[in-house]
């Protein structure tokens, strides 16, 4: 993959992306026109972060919410949500992702989005999966599975795949992994797409591996050792392919699992030597990563500790793996460790601790039923929230043209389903454009454009403000529009003529040193049920009035 190379972050609008992105994100993200296709760019970026800082994952990904709520950009908003979660969950942020999950729930309810269900399956069940619910999580990755196969999407089909064989991994059931990995194969064989392909590539090996060591690790706790070196040669077999794969396709958080499960299996065929230089080589990796999900490293090591007899280092491995699960509330995760632990106790002839551990792990699991119940049923209310507080303000802001401060199109037209006329009388339209804006923007820049525009907004806002019921908009470049309630077309010329006059005396030099502005207007008044033909009669007025020598409101008065 190109990557660029950049001395210094690169600037995304209100949040700073790290140099050396891979040159077609950035690429991505500068050629963007609109808001919509802004936040696509930065969705894509976030899923890159990912793999090195998921603090920046998230702040990207909250870039590219906003900016797709800004947008009126459901889908992007929805995909957003749903990086936002996965996120979430590897950052100890469990309520926060389900949050994002029911937000995004209900994005594709009201905009019926339903080929959008299949990812959110799919991460919803990784929350599921943390706080110990496997029948919860199993039952959404198999109708995601469903779901992807049905709109034949392979990256939906793939990820599910890949999820179903990480939870049957994480219940201890590597045939049924393996039985899902097989598909995937089949699935990643049929792929057109090479990057695709080399991304569920990645995910294959890994989990392959995963599953090789916990057959390895059941045949020793069988007393089965042809068994133990069978499977632990298959799982190095796999990770040979799992290398060149990820040279094809590097990815820091499978490189660090990948090793982690060297070191298991090679310490299960009696390699002490390379399952430490395995573990060592992990550990190196996963110091640079952002997340707080996989606890593979610490496993390994106090494996590896135990096997050279340092008991108390392997105590310390463990009570550090310990207390991220716990500070997750990873209830199964929290009983494989307390297990382990009680096992090691047992086999140095420590029973007291030993028992200990399991009295702890018996307690760990009430618990866990209690907070099991309580999630589920957060999960199913929709209260507000503060990641709800937060959308609401974004999906606000959406309405409002960001440099003015008034409404946009949007908001003008919702605004317009609502107006409010005395008795049904009539309405005016009326479009305000500034004099030669392109002369303002050649004399002082854009910022100078820019101030010119939050001038006149400022100086219309204050014409409006005793004119109950009437509504004010940025329509687009240097074009206002206003929509107000009027006895008759003699009000609706005092007030447009009003407005012109008002920019013409307007004191600019403080802002636009050594120029005037001026305004034209054209203005039609219609009654309220014939606002449509009153905006467009408008407009054609407005092109009047500049065509008569600009600075005047077309049509004049009688």
């Amino acid at each position: 993959m190109t990557v660029m190379s950049s001395p210094a972050p690169f600037d995304a609008g209100s949040v700073q992306l790290p140099a050396n992105l891979p040159e077609p994100l950035v690429r991505q993200l500068r050629a963007a026109s609109n808001d919509r296709e802004r936040s696509q760019a930065l969705i894509d970026l976030a899923r890159h972060l990912r793999d090195t800082s998921m603090h920046g994952a998230q702040q990207v990904g909250e870039a590219a919410l906003e900016l797709a709520l800004q947008a009126d950009a459901p889908a992007e908003a929805i995909l957003a949500l749903i990086g936002l979660s996965f996120v979430a969950a590897h950052l100890n942020q469990l309520e926060r992702s389900s949050d994002a999950v029911t937000r995004a729930q209900e994005l594709i309810r009201e905009h019926d989005l339903r080929d959008l269900q299949a990812p959110l399956l799919n991460v919803r069940a990784l929350t599921h999966m943390l706080i110990g619910d496997l029948i919860s999580a199993q039952q959404d990755l198999q109708e995601s599975l469903e779901l992807a196969r049905q709109q034949r999407d392979p990256l939906d089909t793939g990820n599910a795949l890949v999820n179903l064989a990480w939870l049957a991994n994480n219940r201890d059931e590597p045939g049924e992994a393996l039985h899902h990995l097989n598909l995937l194969e089949e699935h990643v064989h049929a792929l057109r797409d090479p990057e695709l392909r080399s991304d569920l590539n990645n995910y294959l090996h890994e989990n392959r591996a995963h599953s090789y060591a916990l057959l390895a690790r059941q045949a020793r706790d069988r007393g089965r050792p042809e068994a133990v070196q069978h499977a632990a040669q298959q799982g190095l077999m796999v990770l040979r392919a799992a290398r060149t794969a990820l040279e094809i396709l590097p990815s820091r958080t499978t490189e660090v699992l990948c090793y982690a499960h060297e070191s298991t299996l090679r310490l299960l065929s009696g390699d002490l030597a390379g399952a430490q230089l395995a573990a060592d080589r992990a550990a190196e990796l996963h110091s640079g990563l952002d997340q707080q999900l996989y606890i593979e490293v610490n496993l390994c090591l106090a494996e590896l500790s135990e096997a050279r007899g340092h008991h108390a280092a392997a105590l310390d491995e463990y009570q550090v793996a310990l207390g991220i699960v716990r500070s997750q509330h990873r209830h199964r995760d929290t009983q494989r460790i307390l297990q382990a632990i009680s096992a090691m106790h047992e086999r140095a002839g420590q029973y007291p601790q030993a028992l200990r551990a399991a009295r702890e792990a018996l307690v760990d699991a009430q618990d866990a039923l209690r907070r099991m119940n309580v999630t589920t049923q957060r999960q199913a209310q929709q209260d507000a929230s503060s990641w709800q507080d937060r959308l609401r303000q974004a999906e606000t802001q959406a309405r409002q043209d960001p440099l003015t401060g008034l409404l946009n199109r949007r908001g003008l037209e919702e605004g317009l389903l609502t107006l409010q006329t005395p008795d049904g009388g009539p309405v005016a339209a009326l479009f305000v454009d500034i004099d030669h804006f392109k002369r303002v923007n050649d004399r002082h820049s854009h910022a100078g454009g820019d101030r010119a525009l939050k001038g006149v907004a400022d100086v219309l806002r204050t014409q409006l403000a005793r004119w109950p019921g009437a509504l004010l908009a940025r329509y687009g470049g240097e074009e206002f529009v206003l929509i107000a309630p009027v006895s008759d077309a003699t009000q609706a010329h005092a007030l447009a003529e009003g407005c012109r006059r008002a920019v013409a005396a307007h004191a600019w030099s403080t802002l636009l040193p050594g120029t005037n502005l001026t305004a034209s207007v054209g203005y039609a008044v219609e009654p309220a049920h014939r606002l449509p033909e009153a905006l467009t009669l408008a407009d054609e007025h407005l092109y009047r009035a500049k065509r008569a020598g600009r600075n005047r409101v077309y049509p004049p008065s009688d």
